[in-house]
């Protein structure tokens, strides 16, 4: 794998802390997942981290449960700014930050576990017929939906000030990590953010 598991997790608290902060809903919250999560990457570990956008699909395990982020026109799925997912890619993997709050979603079904979601770009699956097992996975990208995003990230520049607060924030471990911080909101009044989120179980 790229980076270790607590290293994982400390990332997706880090981003999941300042969503919830932001009164976000981690669970449709891709775009801040994937565009922070690459930041901290390159600043905190030196890679070469770049977000993806388009249409995803992870198999959860369980009654063959697939969760899918795209839409459905006729008989194929695609991608469109209102039906995708972002994640990171980084030296031929695939690592999706926000995979811990998966277990979140309402799907009405056997409740999701948290767990990692870091995967060789090698072992996707060859198309969604082939998602068989649990932790197989096929995504798409969608130029178009990225720029999109990018544009809207770039729509404020709130949006980059929080990256930075997240790299600030996030320490490499073993280097230990306040539990806490302060940043100021738009009225300029200080609010103390808590580090939160769920605990990653293990890794699909």
């Amino acid at each position: 794998m790229k980076i270790k598991l607590k290293d994982y997790e400390r990332i997706y608290k880090t981003i999941n802390s300042i969503v919830k902060n932001e009164n976000a809903d981690p669970t449709v919250a891709c775009t801040f997942f994937s565009f922070y999560g690459a930041h901290i990457l390159r600043e905190h570990y030196k890679m070469d981290a770049q977000p993806l956008a388009g249409m995803c699909f992870y198999h959860m395990g369980g009654n063959n449960d697939v969760l899918s982020f795209a839409k459905l026109d006729g008989d194929n799925f695609s991608s469109d700014i209102d039906a995708f997912h972002c994640w990171v890619v980084v030296d031929g993997w695939l690592i999706d930050f926000m995979a811990p709050a998966f277990s979140d979603i309402k799907t009405g079904k056997v409740p999701l576990k948290a767990k990692m979601m870091q995967k060789p770009i090698s072992e996707m699956a060859e198309s969604l017929n082939h998602l068989t097992k649990e932790g197989d996975f096929y995504f798409d990208a969608n130029p178009e939906v990225l720029e999109n995003r990018m544009e809207y990230l770039a729509s404020s520049l709130a949006y980059s000030d929080l990256a930075d607060i997240c790299s600030q924030w996030y320490k490499k471990p073993p280097k230990k990590m306040n539990s806490a911080i302060q940043i100021k909101d738009g009225k300029g009044q200080l609010n103390s953010i808590a580090l939160q989120g769920n605990s990653v179980i293990g890794a699909w």
